[in-house]
């Protein structure tokens, strides 16, 4: 089987019923300010998506907070626009065994703004 890509916004959730184990790389999750922290589950294990966080492999960050010209730079991690200042620590590559199930969710389905990942199986 090949590669498969989750792409879109709102809530999502993947079944893995390739036979195998797949791999999940979270490109990009956004999830808007107001009305609460999403989650991320997988596995038996939930992770919140703190309100106002982009996360992802791989971000371009541009910081323009202060009204100085702004920094940038490469993060691997989460970019924080807005909301709790609070560290949270999210898997942006996962494993799942067959028959386990993978999500992204919010109370308000609409401050899911955008994601991509990308399924892998063990395969190849």
């Amino acid at each position: 089987m090949a590669a498969q890509v989750l792409s879109g916004s709102g809530n999502v959730t993947y079944t893995n019923t390739t036979g195998q184990n797949v791999r999940i790389v979270i490109n990009y999750v956004n999830i808007l300010t107001g009305a609460g922290n999403g989650t991320m589950s997988f596995q038996g294990v939930t992770v919140s998506l703190i309100a106002g966080t982009s996360y992802g492999k791989t971000l371009a960050l541009r910081d323009n907070f202060g009204g100085g010209t702004g920094a940038s730079a490469t993060q691997t991690m989460a970019a924080q626009t807005g909301g709790e200042s609070v560290r949270t620590a999210v898997p942006l590559e996962i494993a799942v065994a067959t028959g386990e199930t993978f999500s992204i969710t919010h109370t308000d389905s609409t401050r899911i703004d955008g994601y991509n990942c990308i399924i892998i199986p063990e395969a190849g």
